[in-house]
């Protein structure tokens, strides 16, 4: 079985042009000076400047007395009252860092939600075109969801998207590529700096990964429909996901018996 999928594997590698044997190339991923900033940003997290009100306290002191304290007692008071504070925004932020990434990722899966998708394919969109890189969407839906869950049931269901979800995450470069789950049966791929051809290519091993991992792929009884578009120079947002999911509804509809 795993021989058939190895084939099957490299007959997709020949049709989108990649020798055999050979890793899919990607274009450089050059950093600019506003995605630099934007990461540095990202890293230092949201309600920093809450920190400033650490030494409130030591200048309240100061500006009412114009001193600052002058025993052993009085810094330990100030000490004590800025580590309160420095533990109260601490708990501030992480609890709000945790919220976030609640509103952006699915339950089920873990991976980013519909929300987080339509935010970030906007973005990369705008970087696309700025730095002149190709940018792919690869739409995902998974053949005969319903029967699925009818057939074994919906902890069947959940299992045969969370194998899904692995798959992605194997397949998919790390810190360059993104996963989402939009809802239901339906997934999606962002992948910067990747044409159309190696987004094809990334599409065959994810269905490789599936069928060596659980037979029931190799076999036919779980699969999945992609649709893949390139943006292209007059591409809008909207355009780009109608181009990317009419491709995953043909391939579905080719499929069929």
């Amino acid at each position: 079985m795993e021989d058939a999928v190895r084939a099957a594997a490299a007959a997709d590698r020949s049709a989108t042009g990649e020798p055999r044997g050979a890793a899919a190339r990607f274009p450089s991923v050059a950093p600019t000076v506003r995605d630099r900033a934007s990461a540095l940003l990202g890293r230092i997290g949201p309600l920093v400047w809450l920190y400033a009100l650490v030494p409130v306290p030591l200048l309240t002191d100061w500006i009412e007395n114009g001193l600052l304290p002058d025993s052993p007692g009085g810094w330990l008071t100030e000490v004590c009252g800025g580590l309160v504070i420095t533990a109260l925004v601490w708990r501030v932020r992480r609890d709000r860092r945790a919220l976030e990434a609640l509103a952006r990722s699915d339950g089920l899966t873990g991976l980013l939600n519909r929300r987080s998708f339509e935010a970030t394919l906007d973005a990369e969109c705008t970087r696309a075109r700025r730095t002149r890189q190709p940018l792919c969407v690869v739409y995902l839906d998974i053949d005969k969801f319903k029967g699925i869950n009818d057939r074994f049931g919906h902890g069947a269901g959940d299992q045969v998207l969370r194998q899904l979800t692995a798959g992605i995450r194997a397949t998919i470069r790390a810190s360059v590529d993104a996963g989402f789950r939009l809802g239901g049966d339906e997934f999606a791929l962002l992948l910067p700096s990747t044409t159309k051809a190696q987004a094809e290519t990334i599409v065959a091993r994810l269905r490789s990964f599936c069928a060596v991992h659980d037979p029931r792929w190799a076999v036919g009884a779980f699969d999945f429909s992609a649709g893949v578009a390139e943006l292209e120079p007059d591409d809008t947002v909207a355009g780009l996901m109608t181009r990317s999911d009419a491709a995953m509804y043909r391939e579905k509809n080719s499929r069929r018996p």
